[in-house]
């Protein structure tokens, strides 16, 4: 009896002893997965593009997805290369449809790093995350209403030292070109003025007369010191390259790829539709004019009477 007494008295005390371990393993591990993303030290950095690679060979799905995403919050070029390996950037979450957790995700990761901070393949990817959920279509501000900062940190990006057929600074005209052509066409206010203002950051790319600072808050445009990447210490690293170009530049780039697309598609149509164009027939020579000989005149009648 006494044994059941004791043993019934320590139950709950051994079950929130049990819970409060619990709780400081999960916290521990949630402290050594913050160090390895912040990428500080040598070894962290091994640590991150080991688990990038195990995260790439399961590929892209949705269950996964949020991990890509946290990896590339590294921003380690290290990493990324380990992450993305020989896919597109651009493309890379192509499979995996816009939701507002993803889309209010990227936008924070733009906000986070600086006009010069991130690398080319983190930005690719967040702006195909963008495009994706904007480009041409009304959904996306059904999943996610853009807001002015978020078009202040898509447009900070942009370098004007460069020129605007950049396949980096092209992709960012088109997207602002993309948010204001979709949001000068709806009902509402909000969507105008947020497609007013990305066309005023595209305006003052193009006029030379014109500063970014004029259409984005100089805070924003504020550049930071380049700093060498963390190296890994002992991880087998080589440089992945790409099996085609990410991006390349287009003599038009104003011009929207799905237009381009359509428009070649009905030509190739009706080329099919026309029935084969006859061989113009050779010219007919004319023949040489004969040559006659030229008239009398006849002979003029005698009047009579004389």
């Amino acid at each position: 009896m006494l044994t059941k007494i004791t043993r019934y008295k320590t139950e709950g005390k051994k079950r929130s002893t049990v819970h409060s371990y619990r709780k400081k393993i999960r916290s521990s591990l949630l402290s050594l997965a913050r160090n390895v993303i912040l990428c500080n030290t040598p070894e962290h950095v091994d640590a991150a593009a080991a688990l990038a690679e195990v995260i790439s060979g399961e590929g892209m799905n949705n269950r996964n997805y949020l991990l890509f995403l946290t990896m590339l919050e590294t921003n380690n070029p290290f990493v990324i290369d380990t992450l993305v390996g020989p896919r597109n950037p651009f493309l890379l979450f192509s499979p995996i449809k816009p939701n507002w957790f993803l889309l209010k995700e990227t936008f924070r990761i733009l906000a986070k790093f600086k006009g010069n901070e991130l690398s080319v393949k983190v930005l690719l990817a967040l702006l195909g995350i963008v495009q994706n959920a904007y480009k041409a279509s009304k959904d996306g501000y059904k999943i996610y209403p853009l807001r002015m900062s978020d078009i202040y940190n898509i447009g900070k990006h942009l370098d004007k030292d460069r020129d605007q057929l950049d396949p980096r600074n092209r992709l960012l005209l088109e997207i602002l070109f993309d948010i204001y052509f979709v949001g000068i066409d709806s009902d509402d206010r909000g969507p105008k003025h947020i497609g007013i203002k990305a066309n005023d950051i595209r305006m003052a790319f193009f006029d030379n007369t014109k500063r970014m600072i004029d259409a984005i808050p100089d805070v924003l445009l504020v550049k930071d010191i380049v700093r060498t990447p963390t190296a890994p210490k002992s991880f087998a690293w080589k440089p992945q390259e790409l099996a085609s170009p990410a991006l390349e530049a287009r003599e038009e780039p104003e011009v929207k790829v799905s237009l381009r697309a359509e428009q070649e598609e009905r030509r190739a149509r009706a080329a099919r539709r026309r029935p084969p164009a006859k061989k113009p027939a050779p010219p007919r020579k004319r023949p040489a004019p004969r040559k006659t000989a030229p008239r009398r005149p006849a002979p003029r009648k005698a009047r009579k009477g004389r």
